[in-house]
């Protein structure tokens, strides 16, 4: 699958997300027990199906199950209309954002 990209492809010129960085730090990442929080945040198939296979490897049934339930939402299906699309992953980039300047408001 290619994943919901709000820049590619709906976006013709750019390049597609880099994933290699992206699953490299969500295999370091998911050591963390609380990155489980922001899963509902991803807009990218291809980055939860990442963090299913890590879960899975690592036996976490419950978490790679969460996340199968995820994947398996109307919004993030790539078929659903371009603007739709891109309201879904406004929306979810917008929540991650909030949720991280939280966080850091939070400790500092």
């Amino acid at each position: 699958s290619s994943g919901i990209n709000a820049e590619w492809p709906l976006r013709p010129g750019k390049n597609p997300p880099e994933y290699t960085t992206s699953f490299q730090a969500l295999k370091r990442l998911t050591a963390h027990h609380d990155l489980h929080l922001y899963y509902p945040l991803f807009w990218d198939v291809n980055l939860l199906e990442c963090a299913i296979a890590q879960h899975h490897k690592k036996g976490e049934t419950l978490l790679r199950d969460f996340l199968i339930g995820l994947m398996g939402k109307a919004e993030l299906n790539e078929n659903n209309a371009s603007p739709l699309i891109k309201r879904t992953v406004e929306s979810k980039k917008a929540a991650f954002l909030r949720t991280l300047l939280y966080k850091f408001c939070e400790r500092n």
